[in-house]
C-alpha cells in the first residue's frame, strides 16, 4: 500500500537530519583560536588600521600582496580587527554565518534550477541540496580557520550569480529579467574580488546553460555574459598589476602533480579528509586507510544510491554538463606543484549535489542519502578534529595552548627561535608570535639552530618548548 503523504514528509526529515547534522558538526569551530595565516592578515589589518589607511587603498595596493583578495582578505581582516576586536571567537562567528549563507545560496540556486528544468518538488529539492551541501566535509577548514572565509564569500557570489543567471533564461519575458543580467558582472565582481578561482565562473555559466536545455543565448543574455567575460580580462590585468610571486606550492605545472591532485579531487567528492590522505600516505598508513574507507564507503554509496534512482531522470547531456562543471570548477587546482584542500571543491560540488537532490528527493530513499552522508561526514570532521599533529586543527589547539605559557614568560629582545618542525610551527609563526607576545616582528628571528650567543627559545618535534639561557 503508498502511503504518499508518508513519502512526501520522508524527504523532510531528511533535510532536517542533515541540517540538524550539521549544525551539531560545525558549532564547535566556534571555539578554534586563531593559528597560521590568521595572524599574519590580523597583524597586517591592525598596522593598517593604525596608520589610518582608507579602506580603498586594499582594492588599490601599494604593495604586492602575494594574492589580492581585497573583499576576503585584506578588507575582510580590517573589519575583524576594527569591529570585532580581533576576537578569535567572534571571527569564526562570522566564518560559520557566512557558511550558512553560502548554503542558502545553494539553496536559491537549486531551485531556480529546478523550476527552470521543471521538475517537481522544486523546493523539497533546493532545501535538501542545501542541506547536503551544508553537511560536507568540505567545509572543515573554512569554519575552523578564519583565513579561508574567503571560501564561503565565493561560494555565496557564485551561487548568487549562477542563480540568477538561470532565473533571468528561464523567463524571458519577466519584467525583472534586464536587473537580473545587470547584476550578473556585479556578482562576478565581487567573487573575483574573494578568490581567483571565480575567473572560471563564465564557463560555468555556459554549463549551466546548457543542462538547462532552454534555448541558445539570446541578445540579452549574450551581452551579460561578455560582459562578465570582461570582468574577468580586467580584473586578470588588475591582478596581475597588484601580486608578487606566489608560493613555489601554488605554481602550475604539468606531471605526476596531476594525478595527485585529481586522486585528491576524487577524495574530497568523498568527503574523505585531508588528513586521512596524509596519514595513508606519509603517516600510520593501515589507519589512513581505514579513515579513508569509513568516510568514502558511505559517502559513495550515496553517489550510487542517487546514480542509479536518477539514471533516467536526467539526458544524457545534463549528465555531461555535471561532470564538465564539475571538472572545470577545479580546473586550476589540478595544475598546483602542492598544495591541495578539501575546500577547493567547493565549487565543483554545487551542480552534483543539486542533482543528487533531485534524483532522492521523491521519497524515503533521500532519508538513506542523508544518513549516509550524515555518517561520513561526522567520521571525517571528529577524526580530524581529534587528530594531533600533523593534523590542522591539532596544530592549531597546540599553538594556543603555547602562546597561552609564552605569554606568562617574560620576554627578552631580539627573539631568537629554534624551530626543529616547520610544519608544526607554521600554526604560530612569526606573526603569531609577534601578536600575542608584543614583540615587533622585525625583532623575532626563526631559524633550525639557535644563534651562538643569546637567549633562544627552542622548539622541539614533539612541539616541545624551552628556553636555552643566554650563552654570552
Amino acid at each position: 500500500m503508498n502511503h504518499p503523504a508518508r513519502n512526501a514528509s520522508l524527504p523532510w526529515i531528511a533535510v532536517a537530519l542533515l541540517t540538524a547534522s550539521a549544525l551539531l558538526m560545525w558549532w564547535p569551530a566556534l571555539r578554534t583560536p586563531f593559528w597560521g595565516d590568521d595572524y599574519v592578515f590580523l597583524h597586517a589589518a591592525h598596522a593598517t588600521n593604525a596608520a589610518g589607511a582608507p579602506w580603498w587603498s586594499d582594492f588599490w595596493p601599494s604593495s604586492p600582496p602575494r594574492f589580492w583578495r581585497p573583499l576576503s582578505q585584506e578588507g575582510y581582516w580590517r573589519w575583524i580587527d576594527a569591529v570585532l576586536g580581533g576576537s578569535a571567537h567572534a571571527a569564526h562567528v562570522v566564518s560559520l554565518v557566512l557558511q550558512a549563507l553560502a548554503t542558502v545560496g545553494v539553496a536559491l540556486f537549486a531551485f531556480r534550477l529546478a523550476r527552470a528544468c521543471r521538475w517537481a518538488n522544486a523546493g523539497r529539492i533546493a532545501a535538501l541540496a542545501a542541506a547536503a551541501y551544508g553537511a560536507l566535509t568540505m567545509h572543515l577548514l573554512p569554519v575552523h580557520w578564519a583565513a579561508a572565509a574567503n571560501n564561503a564569500m565565493l561560494t555565496l557570489f557564485t551561487t548568487l550569480l549562477l542563480a540568477a543567471w538561470v532565473s533571468a533564461r528561464d523567463n524571458a519575458t519577466h519584467r525583472l529579467r534586464p536587473l537580473l543580467l545587470a547584476s550578473l558582472p556585479v556578482w562576478l565582481a565581487l567573487a573575483l574580488l574573494s578568490k581567483e578561482s571565480a575567473a572560471l565562473t563564465p564557463a560555468l555559466m555556459l554549463v549551466v546553460a546548457a543542462f538547462v536545455v532552454v534555448r541558445r543565448l539570446d541578445r540579452g543574455e549574450l551581452v551579460a555574459w561578455l560582459a562578465c567575460v570582461a570582468v574577468v580580462a580586467i580584473w586578470l590585468s588588475l591582478r596581475s598589476r597588484f601580486t608578487a610571486n606566489t608560493d613555489a606550492s601554488y605554481d602550475l605545472s604539468l606531471g605526476s602533480n596531476v594525478l595527485r591532485n585529481a586522486a585528491s579531487f576524487v577524495a574530497w567528492l568523498l568527503n574523505v579528509p585531508r588528513e586521512a590522505m596524509r596519514m595513508a600516505v606519509a603517516g600510520e598508513r593501515m589507519q589512513g586507510l581505514a579513515w579513508i574507507a569509513a568516510t568514502a564507503l558511505p559517502m559513495l554509496a550515496a553517489w550510487a544510491i542517487a546514480g542509479w534512482r536518477g539514471r533516467t531522470l536526467l539526458t544524457p547531456m545534463q549528465w555531461w554538463c555535471v561532470v564538465a562543471f564539475a571538472g572545470l570548477a577545479y580546473a586550476p587546482y589540478f595544475l598546483f606543484a602542492w598544495n591541495s584542500y578539501e575546500y577547493y571543491a567547493a565549487i565543483a560540488v554545487i551542480l552534483p549535489i543539486v542533482v543528487l537532490a533531485r534524483c532522492v528527493a521523491a521519497d524515503g530513499t533521500a532519508l538513506v542519502v542523508a544518513a549516509l552522508i550524515a555518517a561520513s561526514s561526522w567520521i571525517a570532521v571528529e577524526g580530524t578534529r581529534r587528530l594531533d599533529h600533523p593534523g590542522l586543527i591539532g596544530r592549531a589547539y597546540w599553538a594556543e595552548a603555547t602562546l597561552q605559557a609564552l605569554e606568562r614568560q617574560p620576554v627578552a629582545t631580539p627573539l631568537h627561535v629554534s624551530v626543529a618542525d616547520e610544519q608544526r610551527f607554521y600554526a604560530i609563526g612569526q606573526m603569531g608570535l609577534a601578536w600575542r607576545l608584543g614583540v615587533p616582528p622585525a625583532q623575532i628571528h626563526v631559524a633550525r639552530d639557535c644563534p651562538a650567543s643569546g637567549t633562544c627559545l627552542v622548539i622541539d618535534d614533539d612541539g616541545r618548548w624551552r628556553w636555552r639561557p643566554p650563552t654570552d
